[in-house]
């Protein structure tokens, strides 16, 4: 499965959708900042750790604003209502995680998810998983040196498994 999604499609991916990735665009062009001395290596240093955090949250929202969008689109009445309040709140975006919620929605679905977790001898999982444990330790004050590289890198595959979900939860998909 490709990972471009598509913007053509008038009610997908929902429109928050759009200004979580600009909002995230904006931060990371900042971090690749041109020319490199633009801003100091310790300013570049807290960029690319509010890089890692903000790209951990932007799959979060994303994962949830798709499985929300799809309940929308897919459900009516008691169900959509059953739906909604069974959906619980996103703890973080790690694999086992993830093929936990997808699995809700199918098997088929799930084992898309796990197909794309796993190809390439398991990058998407292990980079996802180092990820989800940067964030953590950033966020609970540990001084987690990160560079900007691996910080963009961190943030391109979040958009790679946000896309994934933009395009496998897309309910007008055949």
């Amino acid at each position: 499965m490709s990972t471009a999604w598509p913007r053509q499609n008038l009610r997908w991916p929902p429109r928050k959708i759009d200004d979580l990735r600009r909002r995230l665009d904006e931060l990371s062009a900042t971090v690749n900042g041109k020319p490199p001395d633009s801003i100091s290596e310790e300013v570049r240093s807290w960029l690319a750790r509010l890089l890692v955090v903000r790209s951990c949250g932007y799959l979060e929202q994303v994962v949830a604003e798709v499985c929300r969008g799809y309940i929308e689109e897919k459900s009516g009445g008691r169900v959509r209502s059953y739906a909604r309040a069974s959906f619980e709140r996103l703890n973080h975006p790690g694999s086992e995680f993830l093929l936990s919620l997808v699995r809700r929605f199918g098997t088929d679905l799930e084992n898309e998810l796990r197909a794309f977790l796993d190809q390439d001898d398991q990058r998407v999982r292990r980079e996802l998983e180092f990820l989800v444990n940067r964030r953590h330790r950033i966020a609970h004050g540990e001084n987690e040196d990160i560079g900007a590289r691996k910080a963009l890198d961190l943030k391109d595959l979040s958009c790679e498994v946000a896309d994934w979900f933009i395009l496998a939860f897309n309910p007008h998909r055949l």
